[in-house]
C-alpha cells in the first residue's frame, strides 16, 4: 500500500493527495519562468521509500513551462509616461522583456552548476562524462558520489572513509582492519578492511555500492574491502543494559534502534 507520494520541482517540495481511487493528485501553480523542469519523485510504500526522476526507465517526463508567465523584467517602465501607450514599444519591450527573463534565468542556472549540490542534471552528466565514468541512480544519489569522489585526494585512512560514507548516505561508520591470520577476521587468509555503517539518514536518498565505489579504487589490491550495513541486536541491548528500565530511559524507540553497542 503506497503510504504517501511526494514530487519535487524547481527545488520545491509537495505532498500529493491520495484521491480514494487509487490516484494521488494535486493542483500547483506552474514556475514563473519558461523551461524544461525536471520532476522528482519519492513514492514510500510498505515502509520502503522508493526515488525515481529523469534518469529512471520507469519516468520519463518533464514540465515545460510554456505558458505567459509573470515576467520579473519590465523596460517599458523607464520609459516616460506618454511614451509608455505607444504601440510600437510596447511589442518592442515585451519581447526584449521574455528575453532578459530567459537571460537571467540561464544566469541563476550557470550559479547553481557551479556546485555540485545543486548542479542541474546536465552540469552532473558533464562532470560524469568528464571524470569517463557512468552515472547510476538518481540525480541525487549521483551528486553524492561526486562530492565522495571530491574525498579521493586525501589519504586513504579512517576520517577519509568515514566522511565518504557520511557524504553518500549521512551516517557515520565503524572501520576496521584485519590482518590475514588476525582473530575475528571475515576473511580468513586475507587482509580485510571492514566498513561497517551505521543506520542512515532515512531522509537521505543514497546507494550503499556506492561507498565501496569510491574506496574500491584506493584500497591496495591485496586488501579486500568490505562494506556492510551494521546494526545492533536484540543480544547486544541484553549485554549492555541492566535491565529494562535502563532501556525504557532511551529517548524513544528510534533511539533503542539506533543503538551501536560499544566496540
Amino acid at each position: 500500500m503506497i503510504e504517501y507520494i511526494k514530487y519535487t520541482i524547481n527545488g520545491q517540495t509537495y505532498s500529493l493527495v491520495n484521491n480514494g481511487d487509487g490516484t494521488w493528485s494535486k493542483e500547483l501553480e506552474a514556475p514563473g519562468v519558461a523551461g524544461l523542469y525536471d520532476l522528482k519523485l519519492e513514492i514510500k510504500q510498505g515502509g520502503s521509500i522508493t526515488y525515481i526522476d529523469s534518469t529512471d526507465s520507469r519516468y520519463n517526463f518533464f514540465l515545460e513551462v510554456i505558458q505567459d508567465a509573470e515576467r520579473s523584467a519590465d523596460l517599458i517602465q523607464h520609459l516616460p509616461d506618454f511614451l509608455q501607450d505607444v504601440l510600437e514599444f510596447q511589442v518592442l519591450f515585451n519581447a526584449e522583456n521574455i528575453e532578459i527573463d530567459r537571460l537571467n534565468s540561464s544566469i541563476q542556472k550557470g550559479l547553481l552548476d557551479v556546485f555540485i549540490r545543486t548542479a542541474s542534471i546536465e552540469r552532473i552528466t558533464r562532470l560524469e562524462t568528464f571524470l569517463r565514468y557512468k552515472g547510476e541512480g538518481t540525480l541525487e544519489q549521483r551528486r553524492s558520489y561526486l562530492l565522495a569522489l571530491m574525498q579521493k585526494g586525501k589519504k586513504l585512512n579512517e576520517p577519509m572513509i568515514k566522511e565518504v560514507a557520511k557524504t553518500i548516505t549521512g551516517s557515520d561508520c565503524i572501520v576496521s582492519f584485519f590482518g590475514s591470520d588476525e582473530l575475528n577476521n571475515p576473511e580468513p587468509g586475507q587482509g580485510v578492511l571492514l566498513v561497517q555503517v551505521l543506520s542512515p539518514d532515512s531522509s537521505k536518498d543514497y546507494r550503499y555500492a556506492d561507498i565501496a565505489r569510491a574506496l574500491k579504487p584506493l584500497a591496495p589490491a591485496h586488501i579486500k574491502l568490505l562494506v556492510i550495513k551494521y546494526f545492533s541486536t536484540w543480544e547486544d541491548i541484553k549485554n549492555n543494559f541492566h535491565d529494562w528500565n535502563a532501556v525504557a530511559a532511551m529517548k524513544d524507540w528510534q533511539a533503542v534502534k539506533d543503538y551501536i553497542a560499544p566496540q
